[in-house]
């Protein structure tokens, strides 16, 4: 046996998939291992107003409830939750403002610290803990933004709190603003790599017909692929569904299953629903990957032909990879090759120049050069920071034909 081979072995318990790296982030894809599900729910502001001007306190603390009972089945809970603004017209009595961005901005400034009041307060009532993540289009854009924000939402869940996030209206534009927290929850579920996107709203899902005008409209249980006349039932601008918002949801439900994710709109009006949905029952309509979020992440790795650099890795890496599904570990890497940051595509060759695989980078090719060779346990030694025990985990690699 290789001494890289050995250190491998040695190394293998600071694997991502079976303990948290020393920086106490979790890999992505963890929750994969652990019994239960990554659930994103999310919520709007007239499912915790109940159509009132102000929040409704009764409904968020049942939202709360059915959330730390899912908790107690095993599964893990992401907030998507609106209602900085109407928070802001409460503590301002509704004050009588301009209609401009920064009116809305202004309301959104002062209410965010009651909104994240209200559901710090209610999740104490079950000894649960919350972080605030306030996030724009800009952070979930940005490369290196991007990879911080999951970082944090795996540390968050690697500890047991319960990630509530929102759109930083307060400071978003036009310009960096994802617009509606529908494909914010979608962009969630990417972010955390979740199981189940729920979309609580006021309509049980989507339906044949819009069911105000139409009688003998039914309710679409299951959608297992969205066509265009899916997208027609949505709704445009000129409809009342489309107005109410349900062509959001079908365009979040379009970006949640094209990464593998399960995505359920259903009515707030009872948040106890929450756990019949989560394990499969109650009245909702159910968008259905055509492949799990992992294979997903594969075939994108496949067909992703621009590579922005490469690592050469040793015999031992090689086997490593090749022959058990390993991650890659620096004492397996001889070298970085090209400019490349943090969450670049590379490829991965072995010592005589073929490709072998390619995958994400945790790290950037300048950081690479300094721990090549090294134990996992001396990254952070050697950079003064640590992006995890690995260099690209196996979920986010793919091995070449």
């Amino acid at each position: 046996m290789s001494q890289t081979t050995q250190t491998a072995a040695r190394d293998k318990a600071a694997d991502p998939l079976t303990a948290p790296d020393r920086a106490g982030v979790l890999s992505a894809g963890l929750a994969r291992g652990k019994k239960g599900k990554r659930i994103v729910i999310k919520l709007g502001t007239s499912t915790l107003t109940c159509g009132s001007p102000r929040l409704n306190r009764a409904q968020m603390l049942e939202i709360v409830r059915a959330a730390a009972k899912l908790r107690s089945q095993g599964h893990q809970v992401l907030v998507v939750t609106s209602g900085a603004v109407a928070a802001g017209r409460e503590v301002l009595q509704d004050p009588k403002l301009p209609s401009v961005l920064s009116s809305k901005q202004l309301l959104a400034s002062v209410g965010q610290g009651k909104l994240i009041e209200i559901w710090e307060s209610l999740f104490a009532i079950y000894g649960l803990h919350i972080g605030q993540m306030l996030l724009t289009r800009a952070d979930l854009e940005n490369r290196e933004r991007f990879l911080n924000a999951r970082d944090t939402l795996f540390a968050l869940l690697d500890h047991d709190i319960v990630p509530v996030i929102n759109e930083n209206d307060a400071v978003s534009t036009l310009k960096i603003r994802v617009g509606d927290n529908d494909n914010m929850a979608a962009l969630i579920g990417m972010l955390a790599e979740a199981h189940l996107i729920i979309l609580l709203t006021d309509q049980k899902g989507l339906y044949s017909a819009d069911p105000r005008k139409d009688p003998k409209a039914h309710l679409i249980p299951v959608v297992t692929e969205i066509t265009d006349d899916i997208l027609n039932l949505a709704g445009g601008s000129g409809t009342s569904q489309g107005t109410g918002g349900m062509s959001t949801k079908v365009q979040a439900a379009r970006t949640a299953v094209a990464a593998g994710i399960e995505l359920i709109i259903a009515s707030g009006k009872d948040p106890s629903l929450l756990v019949e949905l989560a394990n499969g029952r109650g009245e909702c309509t159910r968008f259905l990957p055509q492949r799990q979020a992992r294979q997903a992440r594969k075939l994108w790795l496949s067909a992703a032909v621009q590579v922005s650099g490469s690592l050469v890795v040793d015999a031992g890496a090689q086997a490593a990879l090749q022959q058990r599904g390993s991650s890659l570990l620096p004492s397996g890497l001889l070298r970085a090759q090209g400019k490349f940051e943090r969450g670049a595509v590379v490829a991965v060759v072995n010592e005589k120049g073929e490709a072998i695989a390619r995958g994400v980078t945790r790290y950037s090719a300048q950081e690479l050069n300094l721990i090549c060779g090294r134990r996992s346990d001396e990254i952070a030694s050697v950079l003064g920071f640590s992006y995890g025990a690995v260099v690209i985990h196996r979920d986010y690699l793919v091995l070449d034909d």
